[in-house]
């Protein structure tokens, strides 16, 4: 965890030629273990530099938190040739995945706002989100921020009125707004081609992800919720919420979340990182077909399908029509890639992102709400 304020997080810059010593097989004299180090960073940087060349601009990042999930993130900026410097306490342990990515790694949380770094993303616990993101955007530098984009309400709206006023891009990783196949999947909507919304239901089932800072519902449903909030383009009238607790008495493994809708739109949520089996399913309902985005789907063309007049009302009462629904084709682009491009066009001033605050503070609105709501019924 990062904590704020100099004194307290008791950092320290890296010394390079200490890194080189200690990570690269021995002295930095060595002349093996120098040349190495300079093929593996020519390699590293002419593949980058490709990708510059078909990114644009080149935006030079630093990464807060190479955790679990931030490590994702450094992949992807490397190979996008904009990633420059992990800032992580963790120095020692992460220095062979710096090397392997041909970037520096240090502790000093300064080394992310300094002159060289042109943007900023902050991957570290959700608890510093907000402080570190308000930081970055201080210091004149565009802020990618992994989901939440803060804990509290307050201090979301707050960072969303410092980026305008700075002129600078502020965004969220909602990462499903940029699938592929969620993409495809709401033009498919918006098209009618299933006919007006009536009921969403999304499954986020992930075993072995137990937390002990935050409950399921903060760790996993703010993805469903940008994904429903984004299809029904409003937010919902009423919230209620059911706690599951399996493991620790104070923490909920799970959450079943409803959700009503002016018009008539229902949906329901179920979160767990208990369950037995892994399931990530958004199975939208319409008037005229059904439309189900499995991610977890073993083969591609099942990721999303559409089923057409699945209900027969012809006859003298509605019938169910089963049928095996037919594959959409949707682009073959790593979502997190298609993520990490979009904020380094909008950090260019090429390109406006689908998850900026006017996304994520409703996102973040409707977690307070159902957390409440869960809290009240437990």
């Amino acid at each position: 965890m990062f904590i704020q304020g100099r004194a307290a997080h008791n950092f320290s810059a890296a010394d390079p030629t200490f890194l080189l010593q200690n990570h690269l097989g021995g002295a930095a004299g060595k002349e093996t273990a120098n040349d190495q180090a300079r093929l593996r960073d020519f390699i590293i940087k002419s593949c980058s530099a490709n990708m510059v060349e078909q990114t644009g601009k080149s935006v030079r990042v630093a990464l807060i938190g190479c955790g679990r999930w931030g490590r994702n993130l450094a992949r992807v900026l490397a190979r996008l040739g904009a990633l420059e410097v992990i800032v992580d306490p963790a120095v020692v342990a992460l220095t062979p995945y710096a090397e392997e990515l041909g970037v520096r790694i240090v502790s000093d949380l300064d080394a992310a706002f300094a002159d060289g770094i042109d943007a900023v993303v902050i991957a570290a616990p959700a608890v510093d989100h907000a402080w570190l993101a308000r930081r970055a955007l201080e210091s004149g530098k565009p802020v990618f921020v992994e989901k939440p984009l803060a804990l509290e309400l307050e201090d979301a709206e707050a960072l969303a009125v410092l980026a305008k006023e700075r002129g600078l891009t502020l965004m969220v990783g909602h990462l499903l707004q940029y699938h592929p196949a969620f993409v495809t999947l709401k033009k498919l909507v918006a098209a009618g081609e299933i006919g007006e919304l009536r009921h969403i239901t999304s499954h986020r089932l992930n075993p072995g992800a137990i937390r002990t800072e935050e409950n399921a519902l903060w760790s996993m449903a703010p993805h469903d919720f940008s994904m429903i909030l984004g299809l029904a383009g409003a937010e919902p009238d009423q919230v209620s919420a059911l706690p599951v607790r399996v493991v620790n008495p104070s923490i909920p493994d799970q959450y079943f979340v409803q959700l009503r809708f002016t018009g008539g739109l229902t949906a329901q949520v179920n979160v767990s990182w208990i369950s037995p089996y892994k399931e990530h399913k958004l199975t939208v309902l319409g008037t005229k077909g059904a439309l189900v985005f499995e991610d977890t789907a073993s083969e591609r063309d099942r990721k999303l399908v559409i089923y057409r007049d699945y209900v027969d009302v012809t006859g003298a009462g509605p019938r169910f029509v089963k049928s095996e629904g037919e594959p959409v084709a949707w682009p073959a682009e790593e979502p997190l890639e298609a993520e990490l491009r979009t904020f380094l066009a909008a950090a260019r001033g090429e390109e406006e992102t689908r998850t900026g605050p006017e996304e994520a503070i409703p996102v973040l609105r409707l977690l307070r709400r159902a957390d409440a709501a869960a809290m009240g019924g437990s």
